[in-house]
Formats: structure tokens, sequence, C-alpha cells
């Protein structure tokens, strides 16, 4: 159903195979400010200067961070320093990470073109609500530089590894790029510019429909580019603003991890703690783990191995708030209870998912929250620790702790057409920027 194909892909010159890991960033909604000024500091050449570039008092129209990196590309590419490939291919990715939990895995799928598809079509399907502003912002770095800068994830069903089957052996050669993060990472792709392998590939592929994994609000963007490309009079169905790069991994690959993404509210204009409890006292049982200075520590790991523990069961919540010495643990008690408080639009299969009655009974009904407004009121991480540490210190009001939405609930999302609240899923490792791009 999805329409694939092979491109002459981009990636820095072989010149620079020692200096790859300095070069290279995540993707950029993952990327603090901190984070942007290092990978600016670690080298001159690192890819932060396209995809996150910094913005200044002076930028206008003509000088900004969007003319700046599309210059920046041209200069990179006259100059050898981001070479393209001389025949189109397709790219092997593999990552070889830490587990958070313990232990090693890997991952790894292919690197190609998708046709880009409304939605609804059932060839890519989407599993999560996305922001304006940051696909305002991807929109206008796509409208200067003419270019996917890094893929977006997508999963595809393959219950019989057959195209892993295909690439498997290239896996055991030295690989064209390799690139170690600071987290131990390591990033290695592999070309397949083999015709024959190349269609048996695109053959097995042909007939499956695309989940996004990560990368919606990239999507969506590349959707609002061939809009307004057609709109300027480019009709060519195989132009290049028709397709989109994209990382595709089998859907039942074991090193496929989710991690969850944890809530850190701030922007409310009240937060009481005693009315907040007796509006979500009908729904969930509530535990207070209280702490002092010389116990915080243990009784948040408390709280952390208790819902972890429930990760099966669904419907259980850590609740941290600013100025409280209490971490609470709060337990659904009857799911049909809350079946009256949810939009109606939420298909009844997915209204027991914990980032939906998070949403919409947490969110909404006991804090009062925009659901559909909220940009800018959340912050999302996958570290439970950091999700604690922001509010101890004052940095956000409240954060929710909650465990991860499965593969399952994402795919079922998906085919029913109905999208989950925002960063519902939080795709590990993140597929690096810098190591293939798409210049066109």
């Amino acid at each position: 159903m999805a329409e694939i194909r092979p491109f002459r892909a981009v990636h820095y010159s072989r010149d620079l195979a020692g200096d790859l890991k300095k070069l290279i960033t995540p993707p950029y909604d993952v990327i603090s400010p901190e984070e942007q000024e290092d990978f600016y500091q670690t080298h001159a050449l690192n890819v932060i200067r396209l995809v996150l570039g910094k913005k200044f008092a002076q930028d206008s129209e003509a000088n900004n961070r969007y003319t700046r990196a599309a210059a920046t590309l041209k200069q990179w590419m006259d100059n050898g320093i981001l070479v393209r490939r001389e025949r189109p291919g397709l790219t092997v990715y593999r990552m070889d990470f830490a587990e958070p939990g313990g232990g090693h895995s890997k991952i790894d799928g292919i690197v190609a073109l998708v046709k880009v598809d409304d939605y609804g079509k059932g060839k890519v399907l989407p599993h999560e609500k996305t922001y304006k502003g940051p696909k305002q912002d991807q929109l206008n770095l796509m409208r200067a530089c003419k270019a996917n800068l890094t893929p977006i994830h997508a999963l595809f069903g393959d219950d019989r590894n057959e195209v892993m089957a295909v690439y498997k052996n290239l896996l055991q050669l030295s690989p064209d790029q390799e690139a170690t993060e600071a987290d131990g990472t390591v990033h290695r792709t592999w070309t397949i510019d083999d015709p024959e392998a190349i269609d048996k590939i695109l053959g097995l592929l042909r007939d499956k429909s695309l989940f996004i994994a990560d990368g919606h609000h990239r999507y969506e963007t590349a959707l609002a580019f061939r809009g307004e490309m057609r709109a300027a009079g480019h009709t060519d169905p195989e132009g290049p603003h028709e397709y989109v790069m994209m990382y595709l991994t089998s859907m039942s690959h074991p090193g496929l991890t989710i991690l969850p993404a944890h809530r850190m509210i701030k922007g409310l204009t009240d937060v009481d703690v005693p009315i907040i409890l007796r509006v979500l006292d009908p729904y969930f049982e509530i535990e207070d783990l209280c702490y002092s200075e010389e116990n915080r520590q243990e009784v948040a790991q408390t709280l952390i191995d208790r819902i972890r523990s429930y990760s099966n069961v669904g419907g259980k919540f850590g609740m941290v708030v600013q100025g409280d010495n209490c971490f609470r643990l709060l337990r659904l008690k009857d799911f049909q209870a809350i079946d009256s408080l949810m939009d109606a639009d939420i298909p009844s299969s997915l209204r027991g998912l914990d980032v939906t009655i998070l949403r919409e009974i947490i969110l909404g009904h006991a804090l009062g929250m925009d659901k559909e407004n909220a940009e800018g009121q959340i912050e999302y991480t996958p570290l439970v620790r950091e999700a604690l540490t922001k509010v101890l210190r004052g940095d956000i009001q409240v954060s929710f702790i909650l465990n991860p939405t499965r593969v399952d609930q994402m795919r079922a999302a998906a085919e029913l057409g109905h999208k989950l609240p925002h960063k519902s899923t939080y795709f590990f490792p993140k597929i690096s920027s810098g190591l293939v791009l798409n210049v066109f």
C-alpha cells in the first residue's frame, strides 16, 4: 500500500569519519537549549547548524535560523563536507543501545523515501496529536533547505522478519558509518544499492501500511510542503516534494523499545492539592507516600517501583506537586465510572489507556486544563528522575509519572483513525540527525 523508493542519500564525507560522533545530534525536538549550545561547541561542522540553528535578536526575514541553515547546507555540499551517493539505494541503519532497565539491545531497519499520503487512506497512519508551533518551525526549515534532515521513524508488520532476512548478512560487514553517542548508543549504517535486493525489499513492503512511531510533526510538515508545491504548479507526481525520508522498522523487532513520556505541568494559575484530591477521590484510590529530607530518595524509589509493578494493569499514576511533602499514588477504582467524563469521539477500546485517562480525567477534569490548547504548558520526559527533580526544585508545578503505551495500543489507535494525546509514546533510542539526509 505504501509507495517506497530508494534515493541518492547525502551524508558526511568519509574524510570526517573520525569526527562523526561529534557531528550528529538527536532529533531536534528532544534537544534542550543547553544541549543545543553544547553541540555548537563540539564541532564547527555539527549538524545542529542545520536541524536547530540559533535565534538572534537581530534576525530578519532575510537572515534567520532557516536562511542560515540553507546557506550552510549549500556551502557544505559545495565544499564536499556533505556528499551525495552516486546511485540510488537504501540505507540499513542499526542502533546498539543500553536498555534503561538494564541489559543491551539493538534495533535495525531501512531508510528510504516514502510517498507522502493524506491521513486516512490506509498507507501512512498516525497515532498521536501534534502542536502547531513545531510544524510551522519545520515547514520554514523545509522551505529554506529543500531537504529532509532527520528520518521519520515508522513501523510495519513483518512477523516472519522477511525484510531483515534480505539485509541481515550485510550487518556482519564493516559499516559505512559508525558513531557512538555520549550515552553509549552506537549508530551504524550500510548501503544497499544492488537492484535485485532493493526490488525484493520494496516488494515485501509494497502491501504494508506504515505506522508513524516518531516524527508526526515532520510528517505533517511534509504534507503541508507538498500542498504548497502543488499549489505553486509543481504537479509531477514523482517530484521530490511528493516523498519524505523514513526509517522503517519491523513492529515485531525484539529491540523495539517504548519508554513512558512523563508529564510535567507548568503555567497553572492555582494548584490547590486538597481540591485536586477531592475531585479525584471519587475515581481513584489515593495513597500518600510522605517523606522527609532524610528518606526522600527511598520514598521516591518506592513510588517508581509501585507504578512499574502495575504496567500490565493500567490506570495507575504517580503525582508530585511543588511544595508538597508527599508523593501520591493514584489507582483508578473503576474504568466504567470515568466513561461519562471522556470526550465522545474517543473509541471505547482506547478509553482505558493511561495516556487517555491522564489527559481526560486528571489534566482536564481535576486540573481544569484546556486539553486542546495546552501547548507550552506540558513538558515531556522519559526520565522519571527528571520529572521528580524539576518539581522538587520548583521548575515545574506538577509532574505525573505513568507507564509506557504499548505497541499494540499504538497500532489499535492508528487503525481506528484516532489520535492519542500528544507524546503518547517515546520510542528509544532516538535515530540521529546527520547520518542520512535527503537533499532535493
